[in-house]
């Protein structure tokens, strides 16, 4: 996408462009008027003077020069020839002359005339006023270029901000403190960032106080439920505590994920994980499960974090798998969990928020966090979370390249 300082210096150079190619065009077109003004003046001066000199004195050539506008004036510096012809007692020439003037050139026998018509330099000054107002433009132009990018350069910090606010810098604010638009879209974030920085912090304290004041009732229930005797009003409690308390623990396990900025970075191999994340999967008959692991790379992470997340993706598997066994394969850079199954009612990324699960499957156990928990380990880990079904089997790959 084109940034907008990128879109008004495009602008910009193509102003600048038409701009100089406008006043090369007008400077062309004037210089070529100009001179076809002084050929045809200075043409008809020449063969005057040519049919004067031959019959008047010098006194009374200056007086006729003066009637034709034109002032004697020492010979100059020659820049270009623009027209020559010759006559039977000498040369008639117009040349320019490095400062831009137009002389005429009489050479009458051994005689070298040279004059200038004081009513063109009039014109030519006109184009040097023309010309210098196109500069003026020019510069103009430039210097609102300018003042447009320092105008616009407080964006740059302020986009800065943001983008770390939105990578979990909740503390991240804008020094702009100019008393313009900008300065009150700066403002504005701050505001904003402030507020949100003290809704994201009561909602971490809430969940945080919560989970740890439901725990303690939680294990006390359960050792109440411990001395009464068997029945099935016991065993509904006992079920429900249990369910209480993975709550919980999933919960707070998402606002670690929240609250963790910097994660370990430890190498271990896949074989590694794949054995870190089976301890901590309830597996009732070992058959319900297929292993395959093809290619033993290594990984950079947190060993306790990926095997969570590997972990949950095998408990989603075995919960919902109309057929056993499931299947975890592991290849290059990939590790995949299979299971047979009816497809997913709505959109992968719908299933990824919290507390959502399949219709059908609301028997099920569970609470819809897994998923969940699962995209921000491998989200902090710079993996992706990828799925597809095909032959009636789900697939959920982490890609750790």
């Amino acid at each position: 996408m084109m940034s907008i300082f990128t879109k008004i210096t495009i602008l910009f150079l193509i102003s600048l462009t038409l701009m100089v190619g406008i006043g090369y065009k007008i400077d062309t077109i004037n210089t070529e008027k100009y001179e076809s003004i002084v050929l045809q003046k200075y043409l008809l001066d020449g063969r005057k003077i040519f049919r004067w000199m031959a019959t008047s004195s010098p006194n009374e050539l200056e007086d006729k020069f003066r009637t034709l506008n034109l002032v004697k004036i020492d010979s100059v510096v020659t820049k270009q020839v623009i027209m020559r012809q010759s006559h039977t007692f000498g040369l008639f020439e117009i040349l320019k002359a490095e400062g831009g003037e137009y002389i005429l050139h009489i050479r009458y026998f051994e005689d070298n005339i040279y004059l200038r018509d004081t009513t063109l330099q009039e014109g030519l000054r006109e184009g040097w006023i023309l010309n210098a107002l196109v500069i003026a433009d020019i510069v103009v132009l430039s210097v609102i270029f300018i003042l447009i990018l320092r105008m616009l350069s407080p964006l740059h910090s302020i986009t800065a901000s943001m983008r770390r606010f939105a990578k979990g810098e909740y503390r991240s604010r804008s020094a702009i403190e100019t008393h313009d638009e900008i300065g009150e879209v700066a403002r504005s974030y701050n505001e904003m960032a402030q507020t949100i920085e003290n809704l994201i912090q009561s909602r971490q304290e809430l969940l945080r106080d919560v989970g740890h004041e439901l725990r303690t009732p939680i294990a006390r229930g359960l050792f109440a439920l411990e001395q009464l005797e068997d029945s099935k009003v016991r065993e509904t409690l006992k079920h429900s505590f249990k369910e209480l308390d993975q709550l919980t623990q999933e919960l707070l396990e998402i606002e670690k994920l929240q609250a963790t900025d910097i994660i370990r970075s430890d190498r271990f191999s896949a074989e590694t994980l794949v054995m870190e994340a089976l301890s901590k999967l309830y597996l009732i008959d070992e058959s319900n499960l297929s292993v395959t692991i093809k290619d033993n790379f290594i990984l950079t992470g947190d060993l306790q974090y990926l095997s969570l997340a590997l972990k949950n993706l095998l408990d989603n598997a075995l919960k919902y798998s109309d057929r056993f066994p499931i299947a975890l394969d592991v290849t290059t850079n990939r590790i995949s969990v299979y299971n047979h199954a009816q497809p997913l009612e709505r959109e992968f990324n719908y299933f990824l928020t919290p507390f959502t699960r399949q219709e059908s499957s609301r028997t099920t156990q569970g609470f819809g966090l897994g998923l969940n928990i699962v995209s921000k380990i491998v989200a902090k880990h710079g993996f992706s979370l990828t799925y597809k079904y095909e032959n009636e089997e789900h697939c959920f790959s982490i890609l750790t390249a």
